[in-house]
């Protein structure tokens, strides 16, 4: 599935904020992990990592498989307030 995460992110009342969703989600991706509240196995850390490559070095919509989806909603949901979880969420579901 494609996904572009360079949007920015809404505030609660709906109005664009100055930050990237992009930088947000490779912010959690590479800091999976990195404390028990983030923890993910071994074996996904560096899927992590790699997503948060592809992510940072992309300026559009990246191709990601469903297990990559998966991660990164599982990652930004221990990472990211819940109103910036939802719109990530809503980015890759394509609500």
């Amino acid at each position: 599935m494609k996904v572009d995460f360079n949007k920015k992110f809404k505030d609660f009342k709906g109005q664009e904020t100055n930050v990237v969703i992009a930088d947000k989600v490779a912010e959690a991706l590479y800091s999976a992990g990195a404390t028990p509240e983030c923890a993910i196995k071994n074996d996904n850390k560096f899927r992590a990592y790699k997503l948060c490559q592809k992510i940072i070095n992309s300026d559009g919509a990246i191709e990601i498989e469903s297990e990559d989806a998966t991660l990164i909603k599982s990652v930004c949901a221990n990472f990211l307030t819940a109103g910036a979880y939802g719109q990530v969420h809503e980015i890759i579901e394509g609500v």
